[in-house]
């Protein structure tokens, strides 16, 4: 983990306009990872394919593995299946003030769609019926 560590320091996060990061996936469980999960958030407006490249290449730069990214601008139409496993299995490894307070409002945000989704017994496969 200390390797890790020293590596996502490497990547100046805020340089590229991220204002939170989390690193998940097999990279964290695995000593053979073949890539490397992060989600960033960052302003919303912001063109969300440039911001996945900079960080991609800015993180295969610095880890030297594949990375892929998933970025959240829009935090009212965040991918809540993704931002929950991040934040399950994943660190948190960069973060600025505005960035914990998108990251509080999306996990609101994905909490009442959880909610939501109970309350209807709804699953992806019933929708499809």
């Amino acid at each position: 983990m200390e390797l890790l560590a020293w590596l996502w320091r490497r990547v100046e996060w805020g340089r590229l306009g991220v204002r939170l990061a989390v690193v998940f996936g097999s990279i964290l469980r695995s000593p053979r990872a073949r890539d490397v999960d992060v989600l960033v958030f960052v302003d919303e407006g912001v063109d969300e394919d440039e911001a996945a490249l900079r960080v991609m290449e800015a993180v295969e730069n610095a880890v030297g593995l594949e990375a892929d990214v998933y970025v959240v601008g829009d935090v009212s139409s965040v991918n809540c299946f993704l931002l929950l496993e991040a934040l399950r299995d994943g660190v948190i490894v960069y973060r600025d003030v505005v960035g914990l307070e998108r990251l509080v409002f999306a996990v609101g945000v994905c909490n009442d769609f959880m909610i939501s989704r109970r309350k209807l017994g709804s699953t992806p496969t019933k929708w499809l019926i």
